[in-house]
């Protein structure tokens, strides 16, 4: 089990998928640096990158992001390739959130398969009053983590105009990095709604384009490609964070009407004492975490699927259809047939963002 110090966490455990290093050697083609021996430098294979399920150390992965961009000499090279990465280049996870039927699927399933990525950061989905908002969640590391930070936000950013196909869209984005001090074309293209030095990483995109199907969405095709990234989970499941797995384990057993502190710990072979540390850890509760899980799947059930409102009550763990109606309408602001018909919940509660 991965360990924790007040304020920082221990990286020993913590992985990435290693294709994430093909940003870098991206890079580094372009302004002609040699990526076998940067690779080699830090122990990692030049070839790691392309090895299907292959990972890598996430301290080594955030120091080679930094060392590429010194070696560059151009601290907003990253902004620009990684905003630019060809569809696909991270297989399952990239076709998951493309081939869904709607973008807010598609961002639902990457805060749910994300997992298959790494297990030290997390990526969460939610939808306000005016936007949907794509926010990750990364704890200190007692390292510089700039160009980490913009490879993600800006490969998001690319994927997300990917999927909307509208040049005039109107994306917010926050980075909780400093500025580069050489300016990118990724800055110049989104200008003023581009905000630096924020306290969190988060994509703001109008709610009008949620519900839009993707460019590559398809039936048949979505079902292959979400059953690929659940198969891939099971084979991922030792290596996910222990919040992924207590996650897991509330959503299987609201479905069976015994999600309690007591039976989901016994489920763990943990404590009741231990798995509240855990989630304190993980700055959440055993509450709050069944709520937010309740929270997404009620919206994934009615915007996603033509289940009856009594069995989507029963597979969130509710009694009684009233009481999940209460839940939607505290959640949401409207009732579950709402959701339903608009397939965009709300909260009745206008955006809150702070001032450039």
């Amino acid at each position: 089990m991965l360990e924790h110090t007040r304020g920082t966490r221990r990286l020993q455990d913590d992985w990435c998928r290693a294709d994430t290093l093909q940003a870098l050697e991206i890079a580094c083609k372009l302004k002609r640096l040699d990526w076998a021996a940067i690779a080699r430098h830090y122990g990692v294979r030049a070839d790691q990158p392309h090895c299907p399920a292959a990972t890598v150390d996430y301290r080594t992965a955030i120091m080679m992001f930094e060392h590429v961009a010194q070696a560059c000499n151009d601290d907003g090279f990253m902004l620009d390739v990684a905003s630019s990465l060809p569809l696909g280049l991270f297989s399952t996870f990239d076709y998951v959130g493309m081939c869904a039927p709607s973008l807010a699927t598609g961002l639902m399933n990457w805060s749910r398969f994300l997992p298959l990525r790494t297990n030290f950061y997390r990526l969460t989905f939610t939808e306000e009053a005016e936007y949907g908002i794509l926010e990750w969640h990364v704890p200190d590391c007692g390292l510089p983590r700039i160009q980490s930070t913009y490879e993600r936000v800006a490969w998001a950013v690319g994927r997300i105009e990917f999927a909307i196909q509208d040049p005039t869209a109107s994306l917010i984005i926050e980075i909780s990095q400093p500025a580069p001090r050489r300016t990118s074309d990724f800055q110049r293209r989104h200008g003023s709604r581009l905000l630096f030095g924020r306290q969190y990483d988060r994509i703001y995109i109008p709610k009008h384009y949620l519900a839009l199907p993707t460019p590559r969405s398809e039936a048949n095709l979505y079902a292959i490609v979400e059953q690929a990234a659940i198969r891939e989970m099971e084979e991922y499941g030792g290596r996910n964070e222990p919040l992924t797995r207590v996650a897991e384990r509330i959503n299987d057993a609201l479905k069976s009407g015994t999600v309690s502190l007591e039976h989901i710990a016994a489920d763990l072979g943990m404590s009741q004492r231990s798995l509240q540390r855990l989630l304190e850890a993980e700055g959440t509760s055993f509450r709050k975490l069944t709520e937010t899980i309740r929270r997404n799947m009620a919206a994934r059930y009615l915007k996603d699927t033509s289940l009856p409102m009594k069995e989507i009550a029963f597979l969130l763990g509710f009694s009684e259809l009233s009481a999940f109606s209460r839940a939607v309408k505290a959640w949401y602001g409207v009732p579950p047939k709402t959701v339903r018909l608009t397939g965009s919940p709300g909260t009745g509660e206008p955006l809150k963002r702070t001032s450039a």
